[in-house]
């Protein structure tokens, strides 16, 4: 399922990496102030992280980027003549307080060697617009468009700020190590600034990578001023301090700093940096970013730190609301026991349904050490492949058929072994659990022939039983084709 907050400008649509655990850990520890909620929740949604990052611009107005990602596994490919290609279609619109629209729409591609990629890499751009200072709505909508079904749509709003006559630097804008590659389309005033939206430094010997502009120093007549690079902990703690001698000839600076990270633990940070006197003594202006260090060889301490309230603020259910808080309650109640259920039906307001279901998973949680929740991550993975294989035209939540409500129960079985539909029977399914009761069967038939297959018999404790199931429900021409309700092999 996915994961839809803004952090500090940074909106996070459902990360997928190969470090997910560290990532994880990340947000656990972060208290977040949430600046939207999005409108539309995709049972499919894409891995796209956006960024919005401000710099002075021509006139009164501010040259406003949105910044985006995505995985090379987050779309469809299809074969052409050069390989395998997936394409995103995007949209961005921006509604100023009066009523004023800016609207951009583009394709992002992406290139496999392959149909069905391996992560190797994210995909990165920029869609950059001119807007005067205020208060905008912003809405992004992507669409795979090798296939619709699988998209995402946001909103959030931003506030444009104005660039005076006065020292001041620009939003602090992470970029990708120079080691990784350089890539001409996203050069900045002769440096290398490959965006890197995720504000993630990753590796074992990781560098916080940062691309600035600094206005008006020489207005300013500053001779030579000095730049601070602070870094704090989740709980503003200094673990870093560093500095940069600046020579201010000019009214336009660039920065370009690559500060080694290495002795930082795996966990969330922030980047305060300060345009100071030469004597560090008058601060002429400052900027704070979030960003995340995933270092396996120095793994995070752990969330004792951290209160209950503190854990549920930083948690993604302190931010789900509207169609996606009813959705995550609905798939609470596929594992929730009969006391779960009765708290549940008492928690009538929004916060109290968003503190259920962050007690209801940690609860589940396998092994608290760990920087994931093993068993939701399970449970995501479950509904995923259940939305993917068990949905139809007749039946578009493929979760809520019974073959998808078993995966998000028990799993993916140990053995499964399909029939198609023959001349003597219907399409039919048996599933084998050998880690439940010793070893259990269930058997689902297609007995509507509707691509639903449904439950007919298991040898599981409390599930529907009918030894006869194949005769009843399985052969071309059962003596009960169509059975009335009380013979129908979901009763319970």
């Amino acid at each position: 399922m996915p994961l839809i907050i803004v952090i500090d400008g940074i909106v996070l649509l459902r990360q997928v990496t190969t470090m997910t655990n560290f990532r994880m850990f990340c947000l656990s520890l972060l208290v977040a102030l949430v600046w939207f909620t999005p409108d539309a929740t995709s049972q499919d949604q894409l891995d796209i992280v956006a960024d919005v990052v401000q710099f002075r611009g021509e006139g009164a107005r501010t040259k406003w980027e949105f910044h985006y990602s995505f995985a090379d596994t987050a779309v469809r490919y299809v074969v052409t003549q050069n390989g395998f290609v997936g394409e995103l279609l995007c949209s961005l619109e921006v509604v100023s307080e009066v009523g004023d629209t800016t609207r951009d729409e583009w394709i992002s591609s992406a290139a496999s060697t392959s149909s069905v990629p391996v992560h190797q890499q994210f995909y990165s751009g920029v869609r950059p617009l001119m807007l005067s200072p205020g208060k905008y709505t912003v809405r992004f909508t992507a669409t795979d468009v090798n296939d619709r079904s699988s998209s995402v749509t946001s909103q959030f709003t931003s506030t444009v700020r104005p660039f005076t006559y006065l020292p001041s630097i620009s939003d602090v804008m992470f970029v990708m190590p120079i080691k990784l590659g350089a890539d001409t389309r996203f050069d900045r005033n002769g440096q290398p600034a490959v965006p890197n939206p995720r504000h993630e430094i990753i590796g074992r010997d990781p560098s916080i990578c940062i691309y600035a502009e600094i206005y008006n120093a020489l207005r300013a007549k500053l001779d030579t001023f000095a730049l601070e690079f602070q870094v704090l902990d989740n709980v503003r703690d200094e673990q870093l301090t560093t500095y940069l001698k600046m020579i201010g000839g000019s009214d336009g600076l660039v920065v370009r700093e690559e500060i080694p990270a290495g002795a930082l633990r795996s966990g969330v940070y922030t980047l305060k940096v300060r345009m100071m006197s030469r004597d560090l003594a008058t601060v002429y202006d400052t900027r704070e970013e979030r960003f995340y260090i995933l270092n396996p060889e120095l793994p995070p301490e752990g969330r004792i730190m951290l209160t209950e309230d503190e854990q549920f603020q930083a948690s993604e259910w302190s931010v789900i609301k509207g169609e996606r808080l009813a959705l995550e309650l609905e798939l609470s109640d596929v594992l929730a026991s009969s006391a779960e259920q009765a708290i549940r039906e008492q928690c009538t307001d929004e916060r109290a349904q968003q503190r259920y279901l962050f007690l209801f998973w940690r609860n589940r949680d396998p092994d608290v050490s760990t920087m994931s929740n093993e068993r939701l991550d399970e449970f995501r993975a479950m509904f995923k492949r259940a939305q993917t294989f068990y949905s139809s035209a007749s039946f578009r939540n493929g979760w809520k058929t019974d073959r998808g409500l078993a995966l998000l129960r028990y799993g993916q079985p140990t053995q499964v072994e399909q029939f198609i539909q023959s001349i003597d029977a219907k399409p039919y399914e048996i599933w084998f659990y050998q880690h439940i009761q010793g070893g259990v069967y269930f058997y689902f038939v297609d007995w509507q022939l509707q691509q639903n297959h449904r439950l007919v018999h298991s040898t599981m404790i409390g599930q529907v039983r009918e030894p006869n199931w194949y005769n009843l429900y399985a052969k071309a021409f059962s003596p009960v084709p169509n059975p009335p309700e009380n013979l129908m092999p979901t009763s319970r």
